[in-house]
């Protein structure tokens, strides 16, 4: 179990590194299978944000109103978002309050210190804010309360004409449901589900003060401050 997560650190350290210069983000991702995640001229859309920012909810409502469109999504790399702009394609970048984000980083991984998960978020949008006005920004309650708002903005911002409904308990749990069986697939425990759970409700009350306690956090709320004010 130790070794199991000191790998998985080791390759969110990598890939966080490698995520922010260009020579090493061609080697991402890791594993082949997720290749066509990954930015690239023929997509359609790119959906990008730190993790645990409703990334996986926002992308799952995407694909279930848009399901011809290529989506690239899930790096959680800023040159996602640069090389998305550099290419001429819709970008819309995901941000969540950095307490929460990251109580939440924290809770699917404990390995992880929590001065090496805030400063992965400052990195991660400090990266992308010389593009913020050429992206469209997303807060968490918007992305998982009005993505038809997003969506809308979107369509203004880029001329596109990508669909979106409002949410109803019938899409929600749609859309939870899709979460659950791919944590079930991958044989993942509760904690790692992409949405609200006891579980991780739980474990995140243990990170939460050492988490508000911590000097690099008002760094964090500043950056996310600045983008709430795109």
């Amino acid at each position: 179990m130790i070794a199991k997560g000191l790998i998985k650190n080791t390759k969110y350290r990598t890939g966080h590194i490698m995520g922010r210069h260009e020579i090493l983000f061609q080697f991402l991702p890791f594993s082949e299978k997720n290749r066509w995640k990954k930015i690239s001229p023929d997509k359609d859309i790119c959906i990008e944000g730190f993790p645990r920012s409703a990334n996986s909810f926002f992308a799952k409502m995407f694909r279930l109103y848009n399901p011809t469109a290529k989506a690239a999504h899930h790096m959680h790399a800023p040159l996602q978002v640069i090389k998305a702009v550099n290419y001429g394609i819709p970008c819309v970048v995901l941000i969540r309050n950095p307490i929460d984000a990251i109580a939440s980083v924290l809770v699917v991984d404990r390995t992880l210190s929590t001065r090496f998960s805030i400063q992965s978020y400052i990195n991660f949008y400090e990266k992308i804010w010389p593009v913020r006005d050429d992206v469209t920004i997303s807060d968490f309650k918007d992305t998982t309360q009005r993505p038809q708002y997003v969506v809308e903005r979107i369509n203004q911002r880029y001329g596109t004409s990508f669909h979106m409904e409002p949410i109803t308990p019938e899409t929600r749990d749609t859309i939870f449901n899709q979460l659950q069986e791919t944590q079930k697939q991958l044989k993942q425990p509760e904690h790692l589900v992409a949405i609200p759970t006891v579980a991780k409700a739980r474990i995140k009350q243990d990170v939460l003060q050492e988490l508000k306690e911590h000097p690099l956090l008002p760094t964090a709320n500043s950056l996310y401050r600045r983008f709430l004010e795109i």
